[in-house]
C-alpha cells in the first residue's frame, strides 16, 4: 500500500470499494451469496461495515466481481489487513461507536471539538476527568469502569499529543462556569486552558454566556477530517442515552455549519485567556 492509513480508514475505504465493485458488476447481493455460498446478511454485514472482512473474503468478492488487476487486488488486500491488526485500544472493552470513535480520532488529521457540558477530553486534567467520569457513570471514584474510562482517555490524550493533529475546540461559557470536582480541580482545569493556549498545542475558542443563544448542536460532539482526499469526515456525537458515529455527508455538513458559526462568535487567542481568568478568579 503506497500510503499508511489507520484502521477505521482502512476498513471505511475497503466497504466503499467491495460495494462500489460489485455494483459495476451488475450483480445483485443474492447473486453474489448465490457463488460464495454466504448468507445474505454477512454480505450485508461487510457492505455496511459491521464487521471486518477477512482477507480470503475481499479476495474472493474481488474474483467474482472479476478484478483481477495485481494492484487493486493487493492494494485492497493490504486494506482488509491493516483492518484487521490488532490496535492500542483493542485492550479496551469499548461499544462498536466509541470504538470505532477512537479507531478514526487516533488517525485524524483535523479535529474539531465543541462541549456545552464539559471541559473536551483531549485537555482535561486527571482530577478534572475523574469528576466527570464519576459523575457520567454514576459509581464510586475507584470503580473499575471510572477507572478504565480514566486510562482510555488518557491514552488518546497521549496518542494525539504525539501526532499533533490540528485541533479546534470551543467551548461553551457554561463550561467554564460548572464548577466540576470543586474550586481547586476547576482552578487546575483552567489554568491547563491557558497553558494549551500559549503552548500553541491547539486552538481554544470560548463563547461566553453573555453572547446569548448561537445556533447550533446543544450537546457535545467531535468532527474528525482526513489527510486522504477520499476519506469523508466523520462526527462523534455524545449523547447520555447512545453515542452516534455520523458517516452520512449532508448531515456532517450542517456540523461544519455549526462549528463555523460557534467559532466565529467566540473568543480566542488573548481574549479566551482573559475570558477564562476571569471565570478562574471568581473561583
Amino acid at each position: 500500500m503506497p500510503e499508511q492509513v489507520g484502521q477505521a480508514v482502512a476498513r471505511e475505504r475497503l466497504r466503499a470499494r467491495l460495494v462500489e465493485l460489485r455494483r459495476l458488476s451488475g450483480l445483485s447481493p443474492d447473486a453474489v451469496t448465490s457463488r460464495t455460498h454466504w448468507s445474505l446478511s454477512k454480505l450485508n454485514r461487510i457492505e455496511t461495515g459491521a464487521v471486518t472482512v477477512q482477507p480470503l473474503d475481499a479476495q474472493a468478492l474481488l474474483q467474482i466481481y472479476g478484478i483481477d488487476d495485481p494492484g487493486e487486488v493487493a492494494n485492497l488486500t493490504d486494506l482488509a489487513i491493516t483492518a484487521r491488526r490488532r490496535q492500542w485500544w483493542s485492550g479496551f472493552q469499548l461499544e462498536p461507536e466509541v470504538r470505532d470513535f477512537v479507531a478514526y480520532e487516533s488517525t485524524a488529521s483535523r479535529i474539531t471539538t465543541y462541549q456545552a457540558l464539559h471541559i473536551p477530553d483531549l485537555m482535561q486534567t486527571e482530577a478534572y476527568a475523574r469528576t466527570a467520569l464519576t459523575a457520567a457513570a454514576g459509581k464510586k471514584p475507584d470503580d473499575p469502569a471510572v477507572q478504565g474510562a480514566l486510562e482510555l482517555l488518557q491514552r488518546r490524550q497521549t496518542e494525539v499529543a504525539a501526532r499533533r493533529p490540528e485541533i479546534q475546540a470551543v467551548l461553551d461559557g457554561a463550561v467554564l462556569e460548572r464548577r466540576v470536582g470543586g474550586s481547586r480541580v476547576m482552578r487546575a482545569q483552567l489554568d491547563r486552558l491557558v497553558e494549551v493556549i500559549g503552548e500553541g498545542l491547539m486552538r481554544i475558542v470560548v463563547v461566553p454566556l453573555r453572547h446569548g443563544l448561537i445556533p447550533g448542536p446543544g450537546g457535545g460532539f467531535e468532527l474528525l477530517g482526513f489527510p486522504g482526499v477520499e476519506d469523508p469526515d466523520v462526527v462523534f456525537v455524545e449523547s447520555p442515552v447512545r453515542n452516534l458515529l455520523v458517516r452520512d455527508k449532508d448531515v456532517i455538513a450542517g456540523y461544519h455549519d455549526a462549528a463555523d458559526t460557534l467559532i466565529d462568535s467566540g473568543l480566542t487567542r488573548d481574549a479566551a485567556i482573559r475570558e477564562i481568568r476571569r471565570v478562574r478568579n471568581d473561583l
